[in-house]
């Protein structure tokens, strides 16, 4: 594979790697970040509008953004102005941020806070600054510059997000199946992203998925304002307690095991259960007839096979026959 890249003096973005070999950002996923993050400071635009003159679908833009917000690049929040009405606040990353970071962030930002200095820290944290054009160093260094703990680090935390992110993604797969017990709990994604925490210690329980579901939805009668309020308490406050498992009781001993086959007379094989106590292999009535046990037969005699033996050997070491008296032939 041949490769030709020229590093352009200005107007360009310095996008991670991580970001453009990430396994599980589809391309619309990548477009979108990429595209947010070649703005400038002061540009406000966002995410839907990015998706429309990037010309991504409206399935493909709702999916690429949920893959953006669970893998931290990108973070949302609806917050009350002063008028009394609310507004989206989004914000977008080249790194991963956690909850707590993002919202840090965001208020810094929010109220005006100056950029905080770089620390000594590695790697460096505090506001993001404008972006300064310069040409590109003419002298080629070729050194890797990738830190490699940054990345091993980085494999770690993605390993131990992965089975809270599968516990998670069964959950909102199974608050979606709800639908199915009662139309009105069709919820739309952001409840059910919400929902999805609450339901995680319900699936790693004893209880069996009819069960939950029972649980869960059972007694949602007409009279219900907000089944999916219900649903939210329940999720919180009526997880059942699981019974202890019964231990299953010891499996009896065969009947078969204890018998065994009598030894006298019979036309088939009898099978008996001796009593305790009774020694011996007769059953019950053969003891009471005094049946013995029958001796075997003798082996019998092998004359003939011993006569063709006899036939097999030299001449000398055959037994002389008795001659037998000449029988006379008829007459011609």
């Amino acid at each position: 594979m041949l490769r030709n890249v020229n590093a352009p003096p200005r107007a360009f973005t310095q996008i991670p790697h991580t970001i453009v070999r990430h396994p599980r950002l589809s391309p619309a996923a990548k477009t979108l970040l990429t595209w947010q993050l070649s703005l400038t400071a002061d540009d406000r635009q966002c995410l839907s509008e990015t998706a429309r003159r990037a010309g991504i679908r409206k399935t493909a833009f709702q999916r690429a953004k949920r893959e953006l917000l669970d893998e931290g690049y990108v973070h949302e929040w609806r917050v009350r102005v002063e008028s009394g009405r609310f507004r989206t606040v989004q914000l977008v990353s080249n790194v991963v941020l956690t909850p707590a970071e993002a919202l840090a962030l965001r208020d810094g930002r929010e109220h005006g806070a100056e950029p905080s200095p770089p620390g000594a820290g590695s790697p460096t944290v505090g506001e993001p600054t404008g972006r300064t054009d310069g040409r590109q160093p003419r002298k080629n260094i070729r050194e890797n510059t990738t830190r490699p703990t940054e990345q091993a680090s980085g494999e770690e935390a993605s390993g131990a997000r992965e089975p809270g992110r599968r516990r998670r993604a069964a959950a909102e797969a199974f608050l979606r199946t709800l639908v199915f017990a009662d139309r009105r709990l069709a919820m739309p994604a952001r409840v059910i992203r919400d929902l999805a925490p609450l339901l995680v210690p319900w699936l790693q329980s004893d209880l069996s998925a009819e069960e939950i579901r029972r649980t869960l939805t059972g007694g949602l009668g007409g009279d219900v304002r907000s089944p999916v309020g219900v649903l939210r308490w329940r999720l919180r406050h009526a997880l059942p307690d699981v019974p202890p498992a019964v231990p299953a009781a010891p499996r009896p001993e065969p009947r078969v095991a204890r018998m065994r086959e009598c030894r006298g007379e019979h036309t088939q094989s009898l099978l008996f259960t001796p009593r305790p106590g009774v020694e011996g292999d007769l059953c019950p009535e053969c003891r009471a007839e005094g049946a013995a046990v029958p001796d075997l037969p003798p082996e019998p005699e092998r004359v003939g096979f011993e006569l063709f033996r006899a036939s097999r050997r030299p001449r000398a070491d055959r037994p002389a026959r008795a001659e037998e008296p000449a029988t006379p032939g008829p007459r011609r």
